[in-house]
Formats: structure tokens, C-alpha cells, sequence
């Protein structure tokens, strides 16, 4: 038999949580835990732990973590509070307005995941896109980066100039 308390642990209520967030309903949840829905929902009403990992919206979940990203990406300003309190004793309240600017990561996160054919990493195997230059290069005459004394190691351009004399 299926008890609450077996539900009320921190493990147990992750896992209500989880998947929850996976959009699952109450009635699923309560058919992975051995229950009928309206037991649950009565389980729901006389613990407000269980009650509140239950709760979540997946979908506004997914919203504000898609909204943080795009903030981080973007940059934001922040206000910062502070109390400060004179010699005196006044209290003095202070609000700083800080600007944070954009943060590389979450930038490439976005478009590699939003635009992944003009910004993702290539698989292994995949095509070249058209717009390689080295290949285009090779395709036009022949001409390959290594003819170039600028782009070889210094031991390599060096043993050309010995034997070029």
C-alpha cells in the first residue's frame, strides 16, 4: 500500500516535481505511484509540500528559463539596494542602477540552438557548407594554403629557403 509519508521525502518529492515538469498530469503522476487521481488530489490538499511540487507549470518553467537566456544574452541593467547607516544612526536607503552586458556564452547557446544550419558546429562527416573558402580555393586552381611561406612553420619556410639556394 502506497503512503504519503513514502511521497514526502526529498527524493520522492524531486521525482513528483520532475515530472510534473515533463507536462505529465495528475492523473498519470498518480498511475506511476500506484494511486487514483482523487487521492492524490486528496494527498495534495493536507500537505502543502506535496501540494506545491505538484503545482509547477511546465510551460512557465520553460518561459522563464527561455527568458533568462535571452537576458543574459542580451544584457540588462540590475538595481542594486543598499541600506546604509551614518555615524549618527540615520538610515539611508541607496539604489545603484548597474548595467550588465552581454555574456558570449549565452549568445552562442541561442543561435547555435535557434539558427543551428548557419550557426552550429559541424558533425563529423557532415558536408562542408558551400561558402568554404579553402575549398573553393582548391576547386578554382589548385591553390593550396601550404604554398604560402607566411602560413608555414618557421622550420618548414626556413628548410625551403636552404634548398632553394
Amino acid at each position: 500500500m502506497v503512503r504519503s509519508q513514502d511521497w514526502m521525502t526529498e527524493e520522492g518529492l524531486l521525482l513528483l516535481n520532475g515530472w510534473k515538469r515533463e507536462g505529465r498530469s495528475l492523473e498519470e503522476i498518480a498511475g506511476f505511484i500506484g494511486l487514483q487521481p482523487d487521492t492524490l488530489r486528496r494527498w495534495m490538499k493536507r500537505h502543502p509540500a506535496l501540494n506545491a511540487a505538484l503545482s509547477v507549470n511546465a510551460a512557465a518553467t520553460d518561459f522563464q528559463v527561455e527568458n533568462a537566456l535571452l537576458k543574459k544574452a542580451l544584457g540588462y541593467e540590475s538595481v542594486e539596494k543598499k541600506v546604509e547607516i551614518s555615524a549618527k544612526g540615520e538610515r539611508k536607503e541607496v539604489e545603484t542602477t548597474k548595467q550588465v552586458g552581454p555574456d558570449m556564452s549565452a549568445i552562442s547557446f541561442w543561435l547555435k540552438k535557434r539558427k543551428p544550419q548557419q550557426w552550429g558546429e559541424m558533425a563529423v562527416g557532415e558536408a562542408k557548407p558551400e561558402n568554404n573558402l579553402n575549398e573553393l580555393l582548391e576547386r578554382e586552381g589548385g591553390f593550396g594554403w601550404d604554398e604560402i611561406p607566411e602560413l608555414q612553420s618557421t622550420a618548414e619556410a626556413g628548410a625551403d629557403l636552404v634548398a632553394a639556394e
